[in-house]
């Protein structure tokens, strides 16, 4: 279970969460993944964009603009929290994976110095492979809970992972 957010815009309006679905995870990772900006009034746009999508576009963004400052972070900063600190760490801890060590060659710089190696490893944005591997958590879940793709979307992301979690780390009890 999450922590309760709220937001209160300008009407007056309070507006809470206290669970987050498999499908506003999902538009959380593509809103991050498009934010590759540095500049602040992006990344408050994007904050916006967030905070309407996980409060299930109840409030518009003139109304999100109307709440006070001081909520608006707090709210982006919790959902940040959540996204990041506990479900995406339990999105990439779902299988235990030991990091595979890349032992030195003599030959490194000669590869590297000639092409035939790239000089270090690309950057790729970690959002675009949290979305990956979602993709893949969501097909899992399809066939375990035979359910369909829009059902799957509305479960709750922490209970699911953790059934999945469970699921896998008890594959080879019954045989």
């Amino acid at each position: 279970m999450i922590p309760e957010i709220g937001i209160t815009c300008s009407r007056e309006k309070t507006f809470f969460i206290n669970s987050i679905t498999v499908g506003q995870y999902k538009k959380y990772v593509s809103l991050m993944e498009k934010n590759n900006s540095e500049q602040i009034t992006d990344a408050m746009f994007f904050n916006k964009k967030i905070i309407q999508e996980i409060f299930g576009n109840r409030m518009s963004l003139a109304e999100l603009g109307g709440a006070e400052a001081i909520e608006f972070l707090t709210a982006a900063k919790g959902i940040h929290f959540i996204m990041q600190q506990v479900i995406s760490e339990k999105l990439l801890t779902i299988v235990d994976v030991e990091p595979i060590e890349r032992e030195a060659s003599a030959f490194d710089e000669y590869d590297i110095e000639n092409g035939y190696e790239d000089d270090g490893e690309t950057e790729e944005n970690p959002w675009k492979t949290c979305g990956e591997i979602l993709d893949r958590v969501i097909k899992i879940a399809i066939r375990l809970l035979k359910n369909s793709y829009s059902q799957c979307m509305g479960e709750d992301i922490i209970s699911l992972l953790e059934y999945i979690k469970f699921e896998l780390d008890t594959v080879n009890e019954n045989q």
